[in-house]
């Protein structure tokens, strides 16, 4: 008869008896003298095996969500350590809610242009680059009449890096458009 498990032959009358209560004989009941558990061997080799899943479940970790993971304050400060020490570059650290913009306004120049201003703050432990900023002006119905992304080199006169607690004006020239503005958004990008 074969084991359904390891496919292993094996001799099941030797082990039939009428006699409720006896016992076997055979101290090992495989032919081969094999038992399931080999010691050390199969230890080493599971360990292994185990230690090499959880590598390959670390990588995959880092590769899919490593980006993620460093612009994370609490694990940035634990990360710039170790790269200390393996010689190793983060990413730029880039978190648009520690950004905070506070008096924005949109101003009618002598010239009929418009003067949109706002006042920038990093508010992140860390430096960061200067974010993208959407401008879109309304028209008096809330619709978008004209839009405009401007790079952080178009706003700032100096390197377009934030250090920590930094705060920057904003300074923009709107050329207006044909129809009158009745409000404007902007967001970072």
């Amino acid at each position: 008869m074969d084991c359904s498990v390891c496919g292993k032959s094996f001799d099941a009358l030797r082990f039939l008896s009428e006699d409720k209560d006896s016992r076997l004989n055979d101290d090992l009941p495989y032919p081969d003298h094999q038992t399931l558990d080999q010691g050390p061997q199969t230890r080493r080799v599971w360990f292994v095996a185990t230690s090499l899943v959880a590598l390959l479940l670390v990588a995959q970790i880092l590769y899919f969500e490593g980006y993620r993971l460093t612009m994370q304050p609490q694990l940035r400060a634990h990360l710039d350590k170790v790269c200390a020490t393996l010689s190793c570059r983060l990413p730029p650290y880039r978190n648009l809610e520690e950004l905070s913009v506070s008096h924005s306004d949109l101003r009618v120049r002598s010239d009929s242009g418009y003067l949109f201003s706002a006042v920038l703050s990093n508010q992140a432990p860390y430096a960061q680059a200067a974010p993208d900023l959407k401008l879109s002006v309304l028209n008096f119905n809330g619709q978008a009449i004209a839009e405009r992304v401007f790079s952080s080199a178009e706003y700032l006169l100096k390197p377009t890096t934030l250090a920590p607690e930094q705060t920057v004006e904003i300074r923009l020239f709107v050329v207006p458009p044909a129809a009158p503005i009745g409000g404007y958004t902007f967001s970072l990008l």
